[in-house]
């Protein structure tokens, strides 16, 4: 199989779309709890969060404190309005 089939773009785009799901929760509610967000959205505890939460701190698009509390960015809001439109 390889990187670019069916089965990776079917992944990339369940992945893009719990990113956008995280961020406008984000937007919507305020900051929450790192582990609050991993249940809500990974109830099931498969850990396909975990890589989504790690991407958009990467992007700079939610921010981590040291007590785990997520926020998310101006970055992460401008992103989040460019993919709405």
């Amino acid at each position: 199989m390889t990187k670019h089939g069916p089965q990776h773009a079917k992944r990339e785009k369940k992945k893009h779309h719990l990113e956008q799901q995280v961020l406008a929760h984000l937007k919507k509610s305020g900051a929450s709890l790192y582990d609050a967000l991993s249940v809500r959205f990974d109830p099931n505890h498969t850990a396909e969060i975990q890589p989504v939460l790690r991407a958009l701190r990467e992007y700079g698009y939610i921010e981590v404190s040291r007590d785990k509390m997520v926020t998310i960015t101006t970055f992460g809001l401008q992103q989040l309005k460019s993919k709405i439109r």
